[in-house]
C-alpha cells in the first residue's frame, strides 16, 4: 500500500518529532552532567556551554532537523566525557548509562534524576511551527 503525500508527510514528521524529543532528553542529560561537573569543580571547555545553548535554541525553535541537533550534541558529549574522565572521581559510566536511556526515550528512568528532569523542563520541546507558517 502506497501512502498518500499527506499521510507520508505526517508519518515522517511524527518520526522526526520523536527523534527530536529523544535528543531533547539527551540534551537534558548532557546539561545535567555539565552542572554536576561544575559542582565538582571539574573544568569543562567554554565550547560545552556554547554547544548546549546552541542545541537548546534549535530544539526550542522546532525548525531544525534531528540530524542537525544530533550533530551539535556529539561534540558536547565528547567534551564532557573527556573532562569527566580526567577528573579524580569519574562518573562517566553513570552519565553514559543515562544517555543510553535518553536515546531509548526512557524518560521515566531519566526523570528519577532530579537534575535531568529539571533540565528537560527547560529545553523547550515544541512542535515545529515553520512548516505550518509557510503553508
Amino acid at each position: 500500500m502506497i501512502e498518500t503525500g499527506t499521510a507520508a508527510e505526517a508519518s515522517r514528521f511524527q518520526q522526526e518529532e520523536a527523534v527530536v524529543r529523544q535528543y531533547a532528553l539527551r540534551w537534558a542529560v548532557l546539561a545535567a552532567w555539565r552542572d554536576a561537573l561544575a559542582e565538582r569543580q571539574v573544568p569543562s571547555a567554554a565550547a560545552v556551554d556554547l554547544g548546549l545553548k546552541r542545541v537548546r535554541i534549535k530544539i526550542a525553535s522546532g525548525c531544525f532537523s534531528a540530524c542537525e541537533i544530533g550533530c551539535d550534541l556529539s561534540p558536547v558529549e565528547a567534551a564532557l566525557t573527556s573532562a569527566d574522565g580526567s577528573g579524580t572521581s569519574s562518573t562517566v559510566d553513570f552519565w553514559l548509562d543515562l544517555l543510553g536511556h535518553a536515546m531509548r526515550a526512557e524518560s521515566e528512568r531519566l526523570f528519577k534524576v532530579p537534575a535531568v528532569k529539571f533540565r528537560f523542563a527547560d529545553c523547550g520541546v515544541p512542535g515545529c511551527r515553520c512548516d505550518s507558517a509557510s503553508g
